[in-house]
């Protein structure tokens, strides 16, 4: 990437046990330390305007807000603690509920800071004023009312960022990728989304967080965000946040670079006619299309090249997936937690560099997942699957490997767990096919070795000019991979 900045991943809204979610916030800790940059627990709080329940349901929330509000002095001593650790930051924060004015996160700035629990609105505002707390609405495309975002009183004065994605799904417009079906609180209103506040004048950036019930930050698929920072701190963090450095992600850790007259995304620039926006997105899978959007329109739209084979097919590092999962679904009564254990080793080539895709399902208190380096070449990976609360129905767990090799590299594996297997595949094999691999007759659990990426085929950069009526309005990326993630980056507003 060309920007001056580092690109930092993180979760700052996700719950556990200390609320209406499981797990511990210990456990939820330990994860997030294993897999992301930084993270904050948002407890939930407060729902001052619910209304009674079928059958007394609402007891469900209530007890949930007396935990956190039973667990507070621990909850702050555990996230201060968490701030000890080398590049990790820890934020505490909680979750205010309503159904008139959407639901809100509170991030604070400082550790020991108080948990208030107010009846409207305005009580909280001035609250994160006096704080400088940020104050982050969520799944906002849910109808006004019914808890989603209310735009008639949005400021962006606590609120530089929204949430435009989490595991609710894609709040950017009504007819974009993952929509509303997992709550009972509808589908996407026209009126709440994304699209049409920055199209009614309103000014704000994007992030994206999981919403994790599970008490797994990071949780793949369900929402990240990324920080455009210059070093690992909570105040370098706070302050890509509060500037709208930030870009939301669906999962996959795609680096993206975006400006506007060379400023970087989230900015405020003066009344111009037009902006020249120059970008430059690497993916972690075959990239389809990197789209450029303002006044509610697509002005631009730049396609990758395919993902032919050529004599530089290797000239460059290719990234490679490793996925494990599958196994029996619910109807054969045979659903399990499955253990794996396996070591992958590049011989031949380097491994450069790895990302972690790892999912929240199932649940389990004890069992950790462990991806780490062995070796300058190797990794050694530890995890679980299931087919038990798969989010959206996906049991399985992933990595991608950053290699640099020729056609002759191989990548040997020695699986462990559940059975003991070893293979060895090359660089050649897997840029013409993926390699499936079982652990035993149907329905056994199985894992693959997914076609390889060349970089060309992940890179999408170049510049387009963008007209800006009247000498104003926003431009904004969004960037889809073969696969279905998406990523979008903080609109740039002129005027």
């Amino acid at each position: 990437m060309t920007s001056e900045y580092r690109i930092l991943y993180g979760d700052i809204h996700n719950h556990n046990a200390l609320g209406y979610g499981v797990g511990s916030l210990e456990r939820a800790i330990d994860i997030a330390r294993h897999h992301l940059d930084f993270f904050s627990f948002t407890g939930h709080s407060h729902w001052h305007d619910m209304e009674p329940m079928e059958g007394g349901r609402e007891a469900h929330w209530l007890n949930g807000f007396q935990r956190l509000e039973e667990g507070w002095p621990d909850v702050q001593n555990l996230i201060a603690d968490a701030n000890g650790a080398d590049d990790f930051s820890a934020f505490l924060g909680f979750e205010w509920h309503s159904s008139k004015f959407g639901d809100q996160c509170v991030v604070f700035p400082e550790d020991h800071r108080p948990l208030i629990r107010p009846n409207d609105l305005e009580t909280l505002r001035g609250f994160c004023r006096q704080e400088s707390a940020l104050m982050i609405p969520h799944h906002l495309a849910y109808p006004k009312g019914h808890r989603g975002v209310n735009w008639d009183v949005f400021n962006c004065d606590c609120s530089p960022v929204v949430e435009i994605f989490s595991e609710h799904g894609n709040s950017e417009d009504d007819r974009g990728a993952f929509p509303f079906f997992n709550h009972s609180m509808g589908g996407r209103e026209t009126t709440n989304t994304v699209a049409h506040a920055l199209d009614s004048g309103l000014r704000f950036g994007f992030v994206a967080s999981s919403d994790s019930h599970s008490g797994f930050p990071g949780a793949y698929g369900e929402g990240l965000m990324a920080a455009l920072v210059k070093e690992n701190t909570r105040g370098a963090i706070l302050d890509a946040i509060r500037q709208r450095r930030t870009y939301a992600l669906t999962g996959d850790r795609i680096g993206i670079d975006f400006s506007a007259d060379g400023a970087p995304m989230g900015t405020f620039l003066g009344a111009r006619d037009s902006v020249e926006i120059t970008y430059d997105v690497q993916g972690r899978d075959e990239m389809d299309v990197v789209e450029i959007i303002s006044g509610g329109e697509i002005v631009h739209r730049d396609f990758a090249p395919p993902a032919r084979l050529g004599g530089d097919t290797f000239a460059e590092p290719v990234q490679l997936r490793l996925e494990w999962g599958w196994g029996p679904w619910g109807d054969l009564a045979l659903e399990r937690t499955c253990d794996w254990e396996m070591d992958v080793a590049v011989e031949g080539g380097r491994l450069l560099n790895f990302w972690p895709c790892l999912q929240s399902g199932p649940f389990d208190e004890d069992r950790r997942h462990r991806i780490t380096r062995e070796g300058s070449d190797g990794l050694s990976i530890r995890s679980f699957t299931s087919r038990r609360d798969a989010y959206r129905g996906n049991p399985n767990q992933s990595a991608i490997l950053e290699i640099a090799g020729d056609a002759q590299t191989r990548v040997a594996l020695s699986l462990r767990q559940p059975v003991e297997q070893t293979s060895e595949t090359s660089l050649a094999d897997l840029a013409v096919t993926s390699k499936n691999f079982f652990t035993g007759p149907f329905p056994k659990e199985a894992y693959q070795w997914h076609r390889l990426v060349p970089l060309k085929a992940s890179r999408i950069a170049g510049r387009c000019d963008v007209p800006m009526r009247g000498g104003c309005g926003h431009a904004y990326l969004r960037a889809r991979q073969a696969n279905g993630h998406l990523a979008w980056a903080s609109p740039v507003f002129v005027g």
